[in-house]
């Protein structure tokens, strides 16, 4: 894991141009605002920065699996896709042992190239000033929050709803068509949000392009060969499904 997150030995890496930056925030929060749904290719493989991205909307940058070297910032630097950067802690299958203020540092050096971050709910207060910070770049800001045992009861996701997210994710763990329902359910009972919102395992993937037509707005596959949840599809695929 490369733990390389200054600029000190980047200075021939600049950030993305402005008018591209802005014009994938700008894209993003209008399509988000519209309700309308999106591929994410999430990339945790760094063999997979080699490869020029495709068949999604968006990428994501799985950080604490990538780390934060020159060679995530060149891809970054010259990624044509919009990005969400991710540097997902351990409590919720994060692959690095970064403490929270490594994340921050992590976060802080990709907010030049972000269209959105993805926070856990869990660290919202912890890592508030990189939210705060992202926020006034217009930088569209994910809360997650992952349970990879089971899928929660909804009055407990409700309880975890946060005003300072611009999206709620929420990807558990699916194993019984009563827990598809209650992932059915949170879309009725959180109708006026942002969410995103997935099962893990053979069933909830199954039940993935399910939950886009129902409304899932962020809707993850990986790029590559290295998925980032358990029996995640392919991007290029669930991308082929849900234009079907």
């Amino acid at each position: 894991m490369q733990h390389d997150y200054g600029r000190s030995s980047l200075t021939n890496l600049m950030p993305t141009p402005q008018s591209s930056l802005m014009k994938h925030r700008g894209r993003i929060n209008q399509h988000l605002s519209d309700r309308k749904r999106l591929t994410v290719g999430a990339i945790a493989d760094p063999s997979t920065l080699s490869i020029k991205p495709a068949d999604c909307d968006l990428v994501e940058l799985r950080l604490d699996s990538l780390g934060a070297g020159e060679n995530v910032h060149q891809f970054a630097k010259e990624c044509p896709l919009p990005l969400l950067i991710t540097a997902r802690g351990s409590e919720e299958g994060g692959q690095s042992n970064w403490s929270k203020k490594e994340r921050e540092h992590a976060y802080r050096a990709f907010l030049p190239y972000a269209a959105l971050i993805d926070i856990e709910l869990r660290d919202f207060e912890a890592l508030g000033s990189i939210i705060d910070d992202a926020k006034k770049l217009g930088i569209t800001v994910i809360g997650s929050l992952h349970d990879f045992e089971a899928t929660p009861e909804l009055a407990f996701l409700t309880e975890k709803i946060d005003p300072k997210a611009d999206l709620h994710k929420f990807a558990l763990m699916t194993q019984s068509p009563n827990d598809i329902r209650k992932h059915l359910d949170i879309f009725e009972r959180l109708s006026g949000r942002a969410l995103s919102v997935m099962g893990m395992g053979p069933l909830g993937a199954a039940a993935r392009p399910l939950m886009a037509e129902a409304g899932s707005l962020l809707n993850y596959g990986f790029l590559g060969t290295t998925p980032t949840a358990p029996n995640q599809w392919p991007v290029r695929l669930l991308k082929a499904t849900l234009s079907i």
